[in-house]
């Protein structure tokens, strides 16, 4: 009997510090990364999700498995990822286009990785002690923020933790491949990394189970068969991506990753100047940064092969396969952090394995380090938290790469400041013009013409729209802002125009396209002064919580027979919310 209580009691102390040691990675999460769901949509997440009517109702699922295009709102740019698409249509369809909503998923999928990590983890070392160390270091990584904080990366923690199931699957269903299997074709339709994950099970099997080529042949073909039908449904975009029209040269590619191999390794070692938009520069055989960099990655390759045992050698391995695909394939950000979500798995169980074999003066400052970590990851989501500040966070440590330039020009246009808006849009064009994709020029263009057309240079605006157009024919901003252009200009009385720039903008509104709405309206209300536009105006301004513009056209119509008593009904509301806002936080001012 006293046998029989001892084991209970054995049972529920091991069960008590498993609950203990998943409820403090969850808690290092939410301490890390939490405050990141008041933050709201960037680049990608624009015509990905923002702009993307296919994401708009559950009737349209069946296509995001069968179409590529559906990855995006642009004609061009598709990606093969299914599962991504339909998690983003059932965000939608729970909470539209409500940040917060999007911004919660991505959490939650961060905390499973870490969790799924962490038995994994216990399951390869038989010791919950680099594991734990190695969670909790993964867990609050500041390289990891932009997965968290940037809703169009999800698909590296939604991979990931596809990933860690097939391996964790590997591990524990040794009679049957086809789990595995499932699962990684589930990992495929989040992003084609995952099919890394064949020759990390093969070398697996050789490193720790020693069996024959044939036997992990037996035992891993249906992975092998999953892998081949993927390659022939994504085929066509492969082909296009690295043979037919690849973003640069492959030999350029190459030289260009064996730099960001040894830019990577420092982010990850020491997180220190983060960016959404790294200042980089391409390869060639004449930079000697290139050689320098063989020279270090081989030194480092000797050195880890020498000094470390098999488990930790694997895991590094994993780190440099999952790089491979981008190693290879031209993409057009030469390089960046959410890349490296799944890498800083296989840093952390190195680190873990040098703390818990150090002396303990090292343990302690390896306490400090993850506190180091926590408060940067901690500072880094709020710059992630508002857009402006991350562009400009990112022209002041990258003012030589383009994309910085063009989204802080869209912050000077939303903010009404048209000439530094037009400076910032000039220099996104003439600052580094190889990295700038067809989306960027397309958007670019557009917003140039929107800034122009603001202020009244209607000529250059149609010129700005017409070079869109070149870029993205069907591009509807561009379309109809160009279309009301021509019919101002054809029109006497501007009615024909502003009653097309008021159709623009409701149709605008309608879709979700709050910036192009208030873009159209504005124009509307700037040739004929009509109530209802006005209205629609201030009700655009509201949705984007710019709640002074929107007080001031109500209270410039209160004085409207027609519209003042709905104008004042707004303005007291917009009124009860800034009290309360400030009575939330203590007097101060939003």
């Amino acid at each position: 009997m006293a046998d029989d209580d001892s084991t209970k009691d054995g049972q529920w102390t091991s069960r008590n510090r498993s609950i203990l040691e998943l409820g403090g990675l969850v808690v290092l999460c939410l301490v890390a990364h939490g405050r990141i769901i008041d933050g709201g949509f960037h680049y990608d997440d624009l015509h990905s999700i923002v702009d993307n009517p296919h994401i708009r109702s559950l009737s349209l699922v069946p296509t995001l498995f069968t179409d590529p295009g559906t990855f995006s709102g642009l004609d061009f740019g598709g990606m093969f990822r299914p599962l991504i698409m339909l998690s983003y249509s059932l965000t939608f369809a729970v909470s539209g286009l409500e940040p917060m909503a999007f911004l919660l998923t991505n959490l939650l999928l961060h905390v499973g990785v870490v969790v799924l990590g962490f038995i994994v983890f216990c399951h390869v070392w038989h010791d919950r002690r680099p594991a734990i160390v190695a969670a909790a270091l993964f867990a609050v990584h500041p390289i990891n923020v932009e997965t968290v904080a940037y809703v169009s990366s999800r698909s590296e923690s939604f991979c990931g933790l596809f990933m860690l199931a097939a391996f964790l699957a590997h591990l524990k269903i040794r009679e049957s491949a086809w789990p595995c299997a499932l699962i990684l074709l589930f990992a495929l339709m989040c992003k084609s990394i995952a099919i890394v994950l064949v020759p990390l099970l093969w070398i697996h099997d050789g490193m720790f189970v020693r069996d024959t080529w044939q036997e992990r042949g037996r035992r891993l073909w249906p992975l092998g068969l999953v892998v081949v039908g993927y390659l022939w449904v994504v085929s066509g975009l492969l082909s296009t991506a690295v043979l037919d029209a690849p973003v640069r040269p492959l030999t350029v590619q190459l030289m260009t990753q064996v730099k960001a191999l040894v830019y990577y390794a420092h982010l990850l070692t020491i997180p220190w100047g983060l960016s959404v938009e790294h200042q980089f520069s391409l390869g060639s055989g004449e930079d000697l940064a290139v050689w320098l960099s063989l020279i270090a990655l081989f030194s480092s390759g000797v050195v880890i092969l020498r000094c470390s045992g098999p488990k930790t050698r694997w895991w590094l391995l994993w780190s440099g396969l999952i790089l491979l695909p981008t190693l290879i394939v031209p993409l057009n950000v030469l390089v960046n952090e959410h890349r490296l979500y799944l890498v800083s798995l296989g840093l952390t169980i190195l680190l873990a394995s040098l703390v818990l074999t150090s002396r303990v003066v090292i343990r302690g400052a390896s306490t400090l380090a993850l506190l180091v970590l926590i408060l940067l990851s901690f500072q880094r989501t709020a710059t992630w938290a508002d857009s402006t500040r991350l562009w400009q966070d990112a022209l002041d440590r990258g003012p030589l790469m383009p994309r910085p330039h063009l989204f802080v020009g869209d912050a000077h246009f939303v903010a009404g400041q048209h000439g530094l808006a037009l400076e910032r849009y000039a220099a996104a064009l003439t600052v580094n013009p190889r990295q700038l994709s067809a989306a960027d020029q397309l958007v670019l263009h557009n917003n140039r013409g929107a800034t122009l057309l603001a202020m009244g240079a209607f000529d250059e605006a149609g010129q700005a729209f017409e070079q869109a157009l070149r870029i993205d024919p069907t591009y509807g901003p561009a379309l109809e802002s160009l279309q009301g252009i021509r019919a101002l200009q054809k029109s006497s009385t501007g009615a024909e125009t502003a009653a097309a720039s008021r159709r623009a903008g409701l149709a605008s509104l309608v879709a979700g396209d709050v910036h192009a709405a208030i873009q159209h309206l504005s124009h509307s209300v700037g040739i004929e002064n009509d109530t209802g536009t006005w209205m629609a105006l201030a009700g655009a301004h509201e949705r984007l919580e710019q709640w002074a513009e929107a007080a001031r056209i109500y209270q410039m119509l209160s004085t409207s027979n027609q519209a003042s008593e709905r104008a004042l009904e707004r303005l007291a509301a917009i009124e009860s919310k800034s009290i309360e806002y400030r009575r939330a936080s203590g007097g101060g001012t939003k």
